[in-house]
């Protein structure tokens, strides 16, 4: 491999190909899925191998990764999508319902209200990174998305700013949307997220290795 400046072009430029390759993979197994059903599978893949990079295996077999975590969690992951689509529903219904009141009841519910927005915001960034990082049963990756989401503010307020950020991006360049879009939208929410899941273990565990972390 080479050295100096070309070397650093040559390793971005393969970053880069990376990058694409898995926005690929997103778009065409999410289409395999009829969208509907393989949007969440497929961004779950992707985080899998995102949170691979990030564990420091840059090397790991792409489609093999990616493949295995679609199919092994295509219907659990589905069905934790089905229980925040409910959710969500549930919040929009309640936002129209509010509007109809008025008063200090309607001041007081709004902010009960949005204080659930944020905590259902939580969830819906955590939920899958937690996925793909551990192996619990089905409910209790809500609770923990929303718990370490919560005991991490730092991480949680770079997820947003990064979101924001590329929301930026994106406005002014949208052709980066179809070769880098869901990728980077991962990788925003995954490095901090993993930043959260070590805070937590070495907390737990100090610097033992993570008990709980099952690669998926």
């Amino acid at each position: 491999m080479p050295n100096g400046m070309m070397g650093s072009l040559y390793r971005g430029s393969e970053w880069i190909m990376r990058i694409a390759y898995v926005n690929f993979l997103w778009l065409a197994f999410t289409l395999f899925g009829l969208i509907v059903l393989g949007v969440i599978p497929a961004t779950v893949a992707t985080l899998a191998v995102i949170r691979k990079w990030f564990m420091g295996e840059t090397d790991i077999p792409i489609l093999k990764t990616f493949l295995t975590v679609y199919k092994d969690g295509f219907i659990k992951v589905n069905i934790l999508g089905l229980l925040l689509g409910i959710a969500i529903f549930i919040v929009y219904v309640d936002f129209l319902f509010l509007n109809t009141l008025d008063g200090m009841f309607r001041i007081v519910m709004n902010i009960a209200l949005i204080t659930i927005v944020f905590l259902l915001f939580i969830i819906i960034v955590y939920i899958f990174p937690v996925y793909v990082h551990y192996r619990l049963k089905l409910l209790d990756y809500i609770k923990h998305a929303l718990i370490i989401g919560i005991l991490n503010p730092l991480p949680t307020l770079l997820m947003i700013i990064g979101l924001l950020v590329l929301y930026q991006v994106f406005v002014y360049v949208p052709g980066l949307i179809l070769f880098f879009g869901v990728s980077l939208i991962c990788i925003t929410l995954m490095g901090p997220a993993y930043i959260s899941f070590r805070k937590v273990e070495i907390k737990k565990w100090g610097v033992e290795v993570n008990k709980a972390e099952e690669s998926h």
